[in-house]
Parts: structure tokens; C-alpha cells; sequence
């Protein structure tokens, strides 16, 4: 038998001052949220919360 892959559920939020994508992905692992902009991110609970706040406050621009 082979195991069974499941793909990630992906949730979406941009940075409200430069527009970055903030993603939080569940998968086998647990949640995990990373930001585009500043790089940030970590797996956590309740990172769909964490993601959501952090759109609202980050400012720094992503790399080009």
C-alpha cells in the first residue's frame, strides 16, 4: 500500500502598507505561517491569528 499525501490547506493575507503575502499552511506537521515581506514565520498554534496580525503590521518591502 502506498501512503496516502494530503495537500497542504493554504490561506492567503497581504501586508495592508506594502502589499507582502502573509501564508499560513496546514499539512501533517501543524500550522505554520510565513510572511514574503520581512521573512518572518514560524510553525505555532493559532498561526492564522498570528498571520492576520502580522498583515496588519508589517511594513518592510519585499525583495525585489
Amino acid at each position: 500500500m502506498t501512503k496516502q499525501q494530503t495537500t497542504p490547506k493554504l490561506t492567503e493575507f497581504r501586508a495592508v502598507q506594502t502589499g507582502a503575502r502573509v501564508t499560513v499552511t496546514e499539512d501533517e506537521k501543524g500550522p505554520r505561517w510565513d510572511c514574503s515581506g520581512c521573512g518572518h514565520g514560524r510553525a505555532e498554534a493559532g498561526a492564522l491569528e498570528v498571520a492576520q496580525a502580522h498583515a496588519e503590521h508589517c511594513a518592510v518591502l519585499p525583495m525585489p
